[in-house]
């Protein structure tokens, strides 16, 4: 029997009074097996939220994730019955006004650390809606544990932390794909011929343990459905998690749980997502017909990940902070493969800017056809080392696309 969790959303009356924005009913389980790390693209002691019964990791076809949620947190050690592999925040305030540590299975505090916001994604404002500061969307960090089983937020004057959420994301070696059988992990040839798209090896949602379920609300409705608008750009982001990853699989899972529930996208924000050994991995789910992103009349389904900027946007993540380190050259290569197949299915030159025309707002921008998630909003994101090698990527997408 496959393990299934179902997502409550919460009442404007229960969120003002600090309930749980969500309640987990799970169906069998097996022993827990051990955990990742992972961090993301985010003084009144409670109990902690409820949250999922400690069977097992994985379950038939699909691993188990758990999660445990509190609204309004404050300063109160916040413990969970299941290992922890990242602590997903969303704040109002500084972005570098939160501090957490994390508490062992003893009980044992570890030592306080920062927690800086990562790049502001989000769903666009509705149509007619006025882009002001204060619609900009709130900071949130998904911070690695370490299978830790507990934490306490600290945070400066001004600061309010409207939630934190402990998710346990699961693993398997059934999710863990070998670069060796992905070819989209191989570099790409110099023969001038642009590879076709989707590139083979791309791991689906269903490979890499995507629920489903959490794309629906209580009520059997979709949180947010599919729309679709002609691709007009790619961009590129990074996903600020930690570099050299053991189980991207588990990281992704744990990035889904964030953007479709505890951030109420409805999904994961991101079109694709690629890891360091290149391998490159499904995102935003865009129908049954099998090809990523995409419906059968090749428009493209509006992901999550440049506030703004997202109907007809393409949104490639790559897993890593690279604000100091460059992409491994697999992680490179598949980026360019990648890019490469849809500058050439698009019709899009990866030199040039572009006039970028929000389907939604009616409004126009100018920007890179490939560029980064800075080139669009105030954010470090891609990090600096990858946003210096977007030139590269450029190059060897024009070549390849032509």
């Amino acid at each position: 029997m496959v393990n299934h969790t179902y997502p409550r959303r919460q009442s404007p009356t229960e969120r003002q009074l600090g309930f749980l924005r969500r309640d987990f009913v799970t169906v069998f389980g097996l022993a827990a097996l051990g955990l990742p790390l992972l961090e993301a693209c985010g003084s009144a002691s409670g109990r902690p939220a409820k949250a999922a019964d400690d069977g097992g990791a994985t379950v038939g076809a699909q691993p188990r994730v758990r999660a445990s949620q509190a609204a309004s947190p404050g300063r109160g050690v916040q413990r969970t019955s299941f290992p922890i592999t990242a602590v997903g925040i969303t704040w109002t305030g500084s972005p570098r006004g939160v501090r957490l540590r994390f508490i062992d299975r003893k009980g044992q505090p570890g030592a306080w650390q920062a927690v800086g916001a990562g790049c502001p994604c989000g769903k666009d404002p509705a149509p007619g809606t006025v882009r002001t500061k204060s619609a900009t969307p709130p900071n949130r960090a998904l911070v690695p544990a370490q299978g830790s089983y507990g934490y306490q937020l600290d945070v400066d004057f001004g600061v309010e932390v409207i939630e934190a959420i402990a998710i346990d994301a699961g693993s398997g070696s059934k999710y863990r794909p070998s670069p060796s059988k992905s070819a989209a992990a191989k570099t790409p040839d110099a023969s001038g011929t642009a590879p076709a798209f989707p590139p083979s090896g791309v791991v689906l949602r269903a490979d890499w343990g995507a629920d489903e379920a959490k794309r629906f609300t209580a009520d059997g409705s979709e949180s947010s459905p599919t729309r679709f608008t002609e691709a007009q750009m790619v961009t590129v982001h990074h996903t600020a998690t930690p570099m050299d990853d053991p189980d991207p699989a588990a990281t992704i899972r744990a990035i889904y749980e964030q953007h479709a529930v505890s951030n109420e996208w409805g999904d994961i924000g991101y079109h694709f997502l690629i890891d360091s050994r290149g391998t490159i991995y499904e995102g935003r789910f865009s129908g049954t017909d099998g090809i990523p992103a995409h419906n059968a009349r090749d428009e493209v389904v509006t992901g999550f990940h440049t506030f703004g900027f997202n109907p007809g946007n393409i949104g490639i993540a790559l897993l890593g902070d690279f604000s100091k380190e460059k992409p491994t050259s697999r992680m490179h290569g598949s980026l360019v493969e990648l890019t490469a197949s849809l500058a050439a299915r698009h019709k899009l030159d990866p030199l040039t800017d572009i006039t970028y025309t929000s389907p939604t707002s009616g409004k126009s921008t100018g920007g890179p056809a490939l560029g980064g998630h800075r080139d669009w909003t105030s954010t470090e994101c891609p990090g600096s080392a990858a946003y210096l090698d977007l030139s590269a990527v450029r190059e060897r997408t024009a070549h390849l696309a032509r």
